[in-house]
């Protein structure tokens, strides 16, 4: 998958079924695209069957009759597909009506094309959906019991079998559908789950919402307890021995896996030999076997607030995989020779045995630094040093400097929310990251140069012209303004806004709309280059115990260094790999946002009643969204709390006035504002409006 060739095809979408001249579609998708890419992008469409030619040279989507495989989704009464492997949307109509459930696998033909809009009609049914929907037992008028999915949400009731125990009604369940009856769908209970309300209930039903796995099947069990313990000396004769130079690792306090470590000490050259030294999963994992699969199922752990869902078996990923302090560990590293200012004079990767002497937290590491005393002080300051001098480089070559709040829970014995705590990046988080990211980068690079090997790419492109458009609008809101004439005149610019706004009351709202305009990073064997970080080449190396694409970037790179055949020769195989890992991380990432938005309302329920302050984040036609500045919860303020009047939401959402009043609501207005309902099952929170302090 191309990721450019999205936004191209999106841009087609704008104009529906027009035809575009080339000098119509540059001008459309500038800065996004210059006129060489533009032309590669066009030509493989055209061969892919995405586009036609007339023969006046200007180009339309080749959609209407053509036939597709996709998978239904809904979102509130419509249903639709995403025709792959571009996500276009279909839209199909009433999902009720069309008796389509999400998850259900059909043939859908495109029969039109309109301005943001392809419609198509199902043709064929291929497979009935398979999902599982959570919702909470209700007695109907009718005697019989039904189930309203709450996640997902669906606009429709599931009705029970009649000899399902009224004894349920009230109890959490997760359903899965069977056939249609007249009216509703049916559905049988596959798991009681519990009263809703409590923790282990919710947290089950998130896990079930998102098809997450609660264990591993005996054969991935057995083969990982099959592993040998010790390290075969015929194996480390085949290894660069790394365990008499001083590694250790800095991880979070409750960290359970250890992935990466850092070596240093100083060459008689003067120059510093750094070593980032990865777990060698890849000499555990074999491909096609039975932990290999179920790791490719995953693609990626889960960490949700009271839990991590890992990729491998606790085996692996906490003990023949996890670097601990003071025992032999075999390791995949990227070792590299900078001088003072981390220029990089030397790279060398491979296979490597290693031996931690100490596992720092990032708490501990960060203490050292401060005060220049404690267990390894100079090795400690001089990899802080160079980071912060990779961190300068990296600056001015064109990466963009976002960070955004990570909000974490101490949590009681009960599991309730006590506290909310704000993880705040120190120079220990930010020493590991930098050298994180240039082992990541040097992969790269490295495999980039490799003449005809296909291999797996970090990628994060552009953001589209018309999400920069209406940036510019909501910065000038604030009088900032932007520079999008180029890529590298955009990053600057985004840079000197960031240094800019810090401190401000509007820096908060600035920075999550900016990160809202670029797209999300994914996984492609088509390097584009990451935008967001400003480099060239960039992949994933650094976590193969949790990522999956980090374990194809260790074979490869390994096949390579060894002079052997590529693993993975069929590109299309491997691109498909590439898209599971990116939908697999989608889904982990909503997971672990839900496990959070769930404790977030516990959190919040307790302030229930208090007038609150909070951020205007989000503006709609049907009310005002507020992030709460003490729970970092988000909530509605129904359109009707608000102050009697007509109002009028502006083209991009920015603002909303009042017609005879005249007040102007805008993101990042501070407003005051009370909880009057909290709804768990949807995870929605009601606000009534105090006043607006602007």
């Amino acid at each position: 998958m191309r990721p450019t060739t999205t936004a191209l095809l999106n841009t087609f979408l704008r104009k529906g079924a027009k035809k575009w001249r080339f000098s119509q579609l540059l001008e459309a998708v500038k800065p996004l695209l210059d006129e060489a890419v533009l032309s590669l992008e066009l030509e493989a469409l055209l061969q892919e069957g995405w586009l036609t030619q007339d023969p006046k040279g200007r180009y339309s989507l080749h959609l209407i009759g053509r036939i597709f495989t996709a998978e239904v989704h809904t979102r509130y009464e419509e249903a639709y597909a995403l025709l792959p492997p571009f996500g276009l949307r279909v839209s199909l109509g009433d999902f009720r009506q069309l008796r389509l459930l999400p998850g259900e696998k059909v043939e859908i033909e495109v029969h039109a094309i309109y301005p943001e809009q392809v419609l198509g009609r199902v043709v064929r049914r291929i497979a009935p959906s398979e999902r599982t929907f959570v919702g909470t037992v209700e007695l109907g008028r009718n005697r019989r019991l039904y189930v309203t999915p709450q996640q997902p949400p669906l606009s429709i009731d599931f009705q029970l079998p009649k000899d399902t125990p009224e004894s349920l009604i009230g109890q959490k369940v997760a359903v899965r559908y069977l056939s249609w009856g007249l009216k509703y769908p049916i559905a049988e209970i596959l798991q009681v789950l519990g009263p809703p309300r409590q923790h282990t209930t919710e947290m089950h039903a998130i896990l079930l919402e998102f098809e997450l796995p609660e264990g591993f099947p005996d054969p991935v069990l057995k083969e990982a307890e099959a592993l040998p313990r010790t390290i075969p000396p015929a194996e480390i004769e085949l290894r660069h021995d790394f365990r008499e130079v001083l590694t250790f690792t800095i991880d979070p306090e409750d960290a359970k896996d250890f992935d990466d470590a850092l070596s240093v000490r100083v060459l008689p050259s003067g120059l510093y030999e750094v070593g980032i030294h990865i777990a060698d999963v890849s000499y555990y994992v074999r491909p096609d076997s039975a932990l290999d699969r179920e790791a490719q199922a995953r693609a990626t752990s889960v960490y949700l607030v009271d839990r991590t869902i890992p990729m491998l078996p606790e085996r692996l990923s906490a003990d023949l995989c996890s670097l601990r302090p003071e025992e032999d560990r075999l390791a995949f590293s990227v070792v590299v020779q900078l001088d003072s200012h981390a220029r990089i004079k030397g790279t060398w990767m491979g296979r490597t045995v290693i031996h931690s002497r100490r596992r720092f937290t990032y708490e501990a590491a960060q203490e050292v630094l401060d005060t220049g005393k404690g267990p390894f002080a100079e090795p400690l300051r001089q990899l802080a040093h160079l980071a912060q001098a990779l961190h300068t480089q990296r600056s001015r070559e064109g990466g963009i400097r976002f960070e955004t709040p990570e909000i974490r829970f101490r949590l009681n014995e009960h599991f309730q929310p006590i506290e909310l705590l704000v993880k705040t990046r120190k120079e220990s988080h930010k020493l590991i990251e930098e050298f994180m990211l240039l082992a990541n980068r040097q992969v790269a690079q490295f495999l980039a140069q490799q003449r005809g090997l296909y291999s797996v790419f970090r990628v994060h492109d552009m953001p589209k012209p018309e999400k920069l458009k209406a940036l510019q609008l909501f910065l000038e809101g604030f009088g900032y303004k932007i520079d999008t004439r180029s890529a590298r005149a955009l990053t600057a610019s985004l840079n000197r806004l960031i240094d800019e706004i810090e401190g401000r009351p509007e820096a908060h709202i600035i920075q999550s709309v900016a990160i809202r305009t670029l797209p999300k990073a994914l996984y492609t064997t088509q390097n584009i280059g990451h935008y967001g970080l400003g480099f060239a080449y960039y992949t994933h190396f650094t976590s193969p115990i949790r990522r999956y694409p980090d374990l194809l970037v260790h074979r490869i790179l390994g096949a390579v260094l060894a002079g052997e055949s590529p693993p993975y020769p069929d590109k299309s195989h491997l691109e498909a790999l590439c898209r599971h890992s990116s939908e697999r991380e989608k889904l982990a990432e909503q997971a672990e946002r839900a496990s959070v938005r769930y404790k977030q309302l516990e959190f919040l329920a307790q302030m229930q009643g208090r007038e609150l302050e909070g951020l205007i984040v989000g503006i709609e036609n049907w009310g005002l969204y507020v992030e709460l500045t003490e729970s970092y919860a988000e909530g509605l303020i129904p359109m009707r709390s608000l102050p009697s009047d007509v109002y009028e939401r502006d083209p991009y959402g920015h603002s909303l006035k009042g017609r005879y009043t005249r007040t102007r609501y805008r993101l990042g207005d501070r407003v005051r504002v009370r909880v009057v309902g909290i709804d768990f099952d949807r995870r929605l929170v009601d606000l009534e409006f105090i006043a607006h302090e602007g």
